[in-house]
């Protein structure tokens, strides 16, 4: 008989409103602060508004005790773990690995993200994987959910009993144009991969979560957004103000405003954010901080409950930070979207992109004929040698090419993001940069900033939304002509031109 899962039957019916807690290991697999991890959780079963407690997976970019140990444990004191599944350490068999371990182990809510770069550690600079991104992860789980497999033969259902419920995570607290529509458009990519639920990215501008409710209602989105509040120790609130936290954008008017306060007046602030959040639409509130025992979130659950009416302003005139100068969905707080305007420095694009349909459109003689060129060369070792050469040289010195053997750069504006891109995404951006910077090269511009300079003009955040996602790359490609892969049919395109 299945066992009942409350934190789904919490996400499911709308007249529920869901809160979760986020937990975070560190490094070593015992010893007091997984005690007070697990005392947290069982007094957190006692108490019965929590639904589900959340595990991260190497936070920050830092090795920590891996989630199962401590979801486990969780799942044995009766409370629901949600299972932070990060993909910065993992290639896609060991994705796979995990989703068997866990569907094992009886976990059921997956929370997938990248994950914040590898941070040095033994012997140095840990090496990133991203084998996967967070929609083609996602996309994964659910081809394994309806049997089909393994691109196996269509009379061939392997039968997983795989029951996974996958969030994803948005931020809705971009800066800048460029990021704050790609943060929109890769959200519609990830509800269309199968994400059932949405956690937000942190922040503390009342008026941005709005815009999220308003968008989610638009695009006529009923899946269940939890609104993250994280109640920092003023020494974080400090060190997050300096953009010490990737994508995380905490107003300095805040960090300061916390260092002459003491913990309740933290507390009730963070209380108000979440009858206001309740108030505003959200389904529920994924609540985390540090140094905070479970007193001190029974106190904020508590006084959460007590806020409403008259209260309420008063309640979001305490929580509301906004920034100054920052790009909003919906102008002036209205109904109606902002119209973006991409393609602002479209650079060499419309060349290369003449170069491309020339050349790869397989509708001119010109494209016939180079296909029958590289075809040519593929038979044989030493033709196919040269023709790989002189790719490498070509591509390299107009593209920064890595030879990957599966080109993207036609979907790309024609930049590479095997070289542009630290984490190598081809769905669009990761949640990390702040202020249009990259989160690995701070001095470096964001690769999908720089991307969404090059768009077309035309380009609006449904269209943007609505492209095809890209496969994961077949690694054996590589170091291979993406020319020749190209029209032999191997690459992502498999032929369909």
């Amino acid at each position: 008989m299945k066992t009942t899962d409350p934190f789904a039957e919490s996400l499911n019916n709308p007249k529920s409103f869901t809160l979760t807690y986020e937990l975070v290991p560190g490094q070593g697999a015992g010893g007091k602060k997984v005690d007070r991890l697990l005392e947290f959780a069982r007094r957190a079963r006692e108490d019965g508004r929590i639904t589900a407690l959340s595990v991260t997976d190497n936070a920050g970019g830092h090795p920590a005790l891996a989630p199962i140990a401590i979801g486990a444990e969780i799942q044995k004191i009766g409370l629901e773990p949600l299972i932070h599944f990060s993909l910065k350490d993992k290639n896609r068999n060991q994705i796979e690995s995990h989703l068997f371990l866990y569907q094992r182990q009886k976990f059921r809510h997956l929370l997938v993200l990248g994950g914040d770069f590898p941070k040095p550690t033994y012997y140095g600079q840990a090496k990133p994987v991203y084998d996967l991104d967070t929609i083609q992860t996602i996309a994964l789980v659910e081809l394994i959910k309806t049997g089909h497999y393994r691109q196996m033969k269509e009379d061939e259902i392997c039968n997983h009993p795989f029951d996974f419920q996958c969030g994803c995570v948005v931020s809705p607290f971009k800066m800048t144009e460029a990021e704050q529509v790609w943060q929109y458009a890769k959200l519609l990519k990830k509800i269309r991969a199968g994400a059932q639920f949405i956690i937000t990215q942190l922040g503390y501008d009342l008026s941005k979560y709005e815009n999220l409710i308003r968008f989610l209602r638009q695009e006529h989105i009923t899946i269940p957004v939890l609104a993250n509040v994280f109640i920092p120790s003023p020494a974080v609130a400090k060190f997050m103000a300096r953009g010490g936290v990737p994508g995380v954008i905490l107003p300095k008017k805040m960090a300061e405003l916390m260092q002459n306060e003491d913990k309740k007046q933290r507390l009730l602030r963070a209380a108000g954010m979440i009858a206001v959040l309740r108030d505003i639409g959200f389904s529920g509130i994924h609540l985390g901080g540090n140094g905070l025992s479970f007193d001190d979130v029974r106190f904020v659950l508590d006084k959460a409950e007590q806020i409403q009416g008259a209260d309420l302003q008063s309640a979001r005139e305490n929580a509301h930070f906004p920034i100054r100068g920052i790009w909003s969905l919906y102008k002036n707080n209205t109904g109606r979207q902002q119209k973006p305007h991409p393609g602002a420095k479209p650079g060499c694009r419309p060349l290369h992109h003449l170069m491309h349909r020339l050349l790869f459109s397989r509708t001119n003689p010109v494209s016939r004929a180079f296909g029958r060129f590289c075809r040519f060369c593929d038979q044989y070792h030493t033709t196919r040698l040269m023709l790989t050469g002189c790719e490498k040289i070509i591509k390299g010195l107009l593209f920064g090419c890595r030879m990957c053997g599966d080109c993207t750069l036609s979907e790309n504006t024609y930049l590479c993001p095997q070289s542009g891109c630290p984490k190598k995404l081809v769905n669009g951006p990761c949640g990390g940069s702040r202020n249009m910077a990259c989160e690995v090269f701070p001095d470096h511009l964001c690769f999908y900033v720089q991307e969404y300079c090059r768009l077309d003009p035309k380009t609006t955040l449904h269209k943007l939304g609505s492209e095809p996602t890209l496969p994961p790359k077949d690694w054996a490609l590589e170091q291979s002509s993406s020319w020749i892969n190209y029209f032999q049919g191997r690459d992502h395109t498999g032929g369909n031109f």
